[in-house]
């Protein structure tokens, strides 16, 4: 059997994993430690390489690797050395972002790249380094993602596959290739920028040094691969149209899988080429509704309590909270509202509520945001039926029976458990000439069906919801911060 080796470079940990072609994963090693908005990009490196060391001082025979990341940009010299930190999604250039919404509106934008400009974008850290660090700016050689700049490590080839592409603000989604415009109203240089990759394509093999450092043969291929949350739907089993991922991590990322390019008048929606063949998504990542969670359990709860007492607290309050409404983005919004100002709120807090109340409130603020997705999605002609749920929320039967609820859709928690490590997999078997149709098939654990009743009561919430959400950004858009 062949057995591959994947890196899952991930908000809160490194990992490594030893995977069989059958989809099984055999031995993960993992670091942790949290990705700030900025951080050493050689030092990750170094960690990296030395978890494939783990696996390798155990393990000679390896048929291929593969690297997926969360969203996050590092510039290289001409040798493949950072010649800046790595900058994750979290880094904003404001300056940068501003001066370049004056040229363009929001609707021409969208309609190159199928998405709002966002400070966020690598384009703007880009335009920060020329003006503001000319020399660095000068030693790059390309500026590329994470994942990439691990790639190039390994292999000594530079490149970005066409998903990740897309979220640096200079990539064209419906012809497939760099903006010419863009890149001029930017001011960037193009040479800078790295060749596109399909992320199921081979970049090529392991540099001879390196795989005589891991103890390993030099001919193990190196597959392109792609960004985490995209490469985990493809883990998920959402390799066909008419149906969705929810990926419950940290932050929150839901696409729906669909044959046709479409064109979402309102611009909440981001659109990629999916990361297998074929097939458009639709949606993106959204608030840290996991980590909202997360930071309530641990900052507001002192930690004293874990999330199955959270849920036992939160299963006992009827839907709606008994009038708790939360909007836990405790660092903006992105899809579908795409408003980086809003900040963490709570509405309708009274004597008479516990933390019980708050918990239910943060988990069904993330269900009237995917919903807020479904149906912006729908209005522009994408349908979906169901919808497969996976990450460490999803292991939560009251979260995912509450979001079934409140969309009206069926939810199933997947049975896989490393999503983006088995999307990984199967971006190497299908660089290796296997079809989609051949790849073992990805069942699910749980099936969570609509609640009629439930549904009907999560149907008006959500729209005072909808209509408080409103009010409540205007705040913080005449807020001085």
């Amino acid at each position: 059997m062949r057995q591959y080796i994947i890196v899952d470079i991930g908000t809160s940990s490194l990992r490594a994993a030893l995977i069989g072609e059958n989809l099984r994963i055999l031995n993960i090693e993992v670091i942790k430690r949290t990705a700030e908005a900025v951080f050493d990009a050689e030092e990750e490196w170094e960690n990296i390489f030395r978890l494939i060391k783990r696996i390798t001082d155990k393990e000679k025979k390896i048929d291929g690797i593969a690297v997926s990341s969360l969203l996050s940009w590092v510039g290289m010299d001409a040798a493949g050395y950072a010649v800046t930190p790595c900058y994750t999604y979290m880094h904003q250039c404001m300056e940068e972002y501003e001066g370049f919404h004056n040229l363009y509106t929001d609707r021409e934008i969208y309609a190159i790249c199928r998405r709002r400009m966002s400070a966020e974008n690598a384009v703007f850290k880009m335009m920060h380094l020329k003006e503001q660090e000319k020399e660095v700016y000068e030693r790059l050689a390309c500026f590329t993602t994470l994942k990439d700049f691990i790639n190039a490590k390994l292999t000594g080839i530079m490149g970005i596959d066409h998903t990740f592409a897309c979220y640096t603000l200079l990539y064209d989604v419906e012809k497939a290739c760099w903006s010419r415009e863009l890149i001029e109203k930017s001011g960037i240089d193009e040479n800078k920028l790295p060749v596109l990759r399909r992320p199921y394509e081979m970049l090529g093999k392991i540099k001879k040094e390196i795989a005589e450092e891991l103890g390993i043969e030099s001919i193990v291929p190196v597959a392109v691969g792609s960004v985490d949350g995209s490469t985990g739907i493809l883990g998920a089993g959402a390799s066909k149209a008419g149906m969705a991922v929810s990926v419950m991590g940290t932050t929150d990322v839901f696409f729906m899988v669909h044959k046709n390019l479409c064109d979402d008048a309102s611009m909440g929606l981001v659109t990629n080429p999916h990361v297998c063949p074929g097939f458009w998504i639709s949606g993106g990542p959204m608030g840290i509704y996991g980590g909202a969670a997360d930071w309530f359990i641990q900052k507001i709860m002192g930690g004293h309590w874990d999330i199955g007492k959270m849920n036992e607290l939160a299963g006992g309050i009827p839907a709606g909270s008994e009038g708790v409404i939360a909007f836990p983005t405790l660092s903006g919004e992105r899809t579908p509202f795409w408003n980086p100002l809003l900040r963490g709120t709570v509405l309708g807090m009274g004597m008479e509520h516990g933390p019980g109340h708050l918990f239910r409130a943060i988990l069904e603020a993330d269900g009237y945001a995917v919903r807020k997705i479904a149906e912006t999605g729908k209005a522009c002609g994408i349908a979906f039926d169901q919808v497969v749920a996976l990450g460490g929320g999803s292991k939560s039967p009251l979260w995912l029976q509450m979001k079934a609820d409140i969309m009206r859709t069926v939810h199933y928690k997947s049975s896989v458990e490393e999503a983006t490590i088995t999307g990984s997999c199967i971006l190497l078997l299908l660089a290796g000439g296997a079809k989609l149709e051949e790849i073992p098939p990805i069942p699910v654990e749980e099936e969570f069906p609509v609640q009629e009743k439930e549904a009907e009561v999560y149907d008006a919430f959500y729209r005072q919801y909808m209509e408080i959400h409103d009010k409540v950004a205007d705040i913080y858009a005449n807020m001085k911060m």
